[in-house]
This record gives structure tokens, C-alpha cells and sequence, in this order.
């Protein structure tokens, strides 16, 4: 009987190399979808934050005369970025410390410095129970990647260690610097020193109120050459820089995230979304350049990382929105 030995054929090389260039090019054909895609997971994550710190802002107002959480104000005629003074209601009553465990969390001491900035107001809403940290985080931004704690219990219970835009290294670690917040919220503070009408819960369905980090300018606007440089007071028409020039850092410069007064949220693709197309990301210095009027776009100031005031002159509608923190979209600087 006769014997037959089959020989088993394997792959040449060249077929292999067909197959590898075959498999990297459907990789590379793919990559921008599913980039894409993941980006959409995080602007629909990023949108159920900013409605979930608004419909909490509404619980809030229900005990507190229909206000918002805004600390006292403790400055007029400009109002100061770093705020000192006790939290309260628009009688600017201070409120009774909220204890935790066995560790009393001062809401806001007096003395200390950067306390009563926009973040405390956010940090309220923790202490309370009305929200968590982790939901200040925007699951884009590329900053902001740990939420910051609660309560820090070593060495403070000052509230700059925890909801704050100072860079505080006293305590150590970044989750004490202002790292773990991706979100702004409409500057509460009226010109006068007192709570601003729009941040209400009947400020309405077109008054911005909670959007992704405002862009800081950095210090001096410099010719826009790069996607982390920001020119935030850029008019929309004869825009040539892409939208990047004037967005927040979150979604790669795309567009953010806008929450308004009746908790919808959109995505808008530049700043200037507020009532009478008002730019969210600047505020007027002037009373005569409201939104609305001729004078407006040539008079908007930009925030940057080393500004110390910020006016809100317009207490009646259409309000000039101005999202504070801002944050430095390539330093992360405040």
C-alpha cells in the first residue's frame, strides 16, 4: 500500500503583509469614528452634569427665596474673581456651618482668601447633598480628570481647599487646587454687590446659566496661531482662526455645553448664545454697550488668567452673562 504525506501550505510573507496592511488600513479608516463617537458618549455625559447641577440649583432656590447658591458678595463697582465673606441668602445673611461625621466644614471663613468665588457657590450644592463632585467633571476635559473631595480632613476645613480656582498648594495634592471642576456659571454677583436677577429660578428658558470652562484668555491675546490660544471676544463673522478661537478647552475647542434658566441644555458651537446675543464668555465695562446694542461687540472685555474683577453692570434683561471660573485652556491656569 502506497503512502501519501499531505503537506500543509502557509502563508507567504507577501500574503501576511497584504493582510496587516489590509487590517491597518481599516484601523485607520475606523479610528476617527469611533473618536468620534466616544466624543458624543462625553458631550451627552458632560449635558446630564450641567442639567443635574441646574436642577439642583432649583432644589436649593426652593429654601432659599427662590436664589440660587450664591455666597455674599464683598465687593461693588467690580466684582472681585477671589470673594471674601459668609454665604447667604439676598439678605447676604451668613449661614450655619454644615457638619460632616465628626468634622465641621466651615462654609466660608471671612479671612481667608479666594472663599467666595464661583466654585463655592457649585461646593454648596455638595454639601447639602444635592449633588457630587464627580459631577462636575466633563468626562472631555482634559484638565479636570479627579473630582475633587468633599471635605478635607487633616489640615482645614476652610472651603478654598475644596471648591476653589486659587492655586493653593498648602494642603498638597491637586485635588486642593481647583483641579476638579470642568463647569462655569453665570458670575451671580450684580454690580451693586447683591445676587443678579438672571441667577434665579425664574430667570427663564434663554439666560444662560451653568456651561462648560470659560476659556481664559492668557494674560495678553497674542496672534491666534494654535488651538490652545484664545481669543474669546472674536465676532463670529470674518472669523478665520475656526471655532476653537473662542470655546471652551472641553471638547477640543468644538463647541460646549450651554445650560439655561429652564434646565435644557444645547450645544453651541461659539459663545454667543445669551439673550440679544450676548457672548457668555466676556462681560461690558461700559453701561451704554449692553447686548443688543450697536456698541456691544466692539466693547467686550475678555477674562483672562490674571484678571481680578469682573464687571456685571446690566440687573435688568438682556443680561450680560459672564461664565466665571476661566480657566488657561494650555497652562490650566485660573
Amino acid at each position: 500500500m502506497r503512502s501519501y504525506i499531505v503537506k500543509k501550505r502557509g502563508f507567504t510573507l507577501i500574503e501576511l503583509l497584504v493582510v496587516i496592511s489590509i487590517i491597518a488600513l481599516l484601523i485607520a479608516i475606523l479610528l476617527p469614528s469611533l473618536a468620534r463617537a466616544k466624543e458624543l458618549a462625553n458631550r451627552a455625559v458632560c449635558s446630564a452634569n450641567i442639567r443635574g447641577i441646574i436642577q439642583s440649583c432649583y432644589i436649593y432656590a426652593q429654601s432659599n427665596n427662590s436664589q440660587f447658591p450664591a455666597t455674599e458678595s464683598a465687593a461693588t463697582g467690580g466684582l472681585l474673581l477671589n470673594k471674601g465673606g459668609a454665604p447667604g441668602g439676598p439678605s447676604a445673611t451668613p449661614a450655619t456651618p454644615q457638619t460632616a461625621g465628626s468634622v465641621t466644614a466651615a462654609w466660608y471663613p471671612a479671612a481667608a482668601p479666594g472663599v467666595s468665588d464661583p466654585l463655592s457657590c457649585l461646593w454648596m450644592l455638595v454639601l447639602q447633598g444635592q449633588d457630587t463632585p464627580k459631577s462636575f467633571i466633563c468626562p472631555s476635559d482634559p484638565i479636570a480628570t479627579t473630582p475633587s473631595l468633599e471635605y478635607q480632613t487633616t489640615t482645614s476645613t476652610s472651603a478654598q481647599y475644596y471648591f476653589n480656582f486659587d492655586n493653593i498648594v498648602a494642603a498638597g495634592g491637586p485635588n486642593y487646587n481647583g483641579q476638579g471642576e470642568s463647569y462655569s456659571i453665570a458670575c451671580p454677583w450684580n454690580d451693586s454687590g447683591g445676587v443678579g436677577g438672571w441667577w434665579t429660578d425664574n430667570s427663564g428658558s434663554d439666560v444662560p446659566e451653568v456651561s462648560d470652562m470659560a476659556p481664559a484668555s492668557p494674560g495678553s491675546v497674542a496672534t491666534p496661531g494654535s488651538t490652545l490660544e484664545r481669543d474669546t471676544a472674536q465676532p463670529v463673522t470674518g472669523n478665520t482662526y475656526g471655532n476653537y478661537i473662542y470655546n471652551s478647552g472641553n471638547h477640543n475647542g468644538d463647541g460646549q455645553n450651554v445650560g439655561f434658566g429652564d434646565d435644557h441644555v444645547s450645544w453651541e458651537v461659539n459663545p454667543y448664545v445669551g439673550q440679544s446675543g450676548d457672548n457668555i464668555f466676556t462681560f461690558q465695562s461700559t453701561a451704554a454697550d449692553g447686548p443688543g446694542t450697536s456698541g456691544y461687540n466692539g466693547n467686550q472685555q475678555q477674562v483672562d488668567s490674571s484678571s481680578t474683577a469682573v464687571s456685571m453692570l446690566f440687573n435688568t434683561p438682556p443680561y450680560d452673562i459672564c461664565m466665571l471660573p476661566a480657566r488657561d485652556v494650555s497652562s490650566g491656569a485660573w
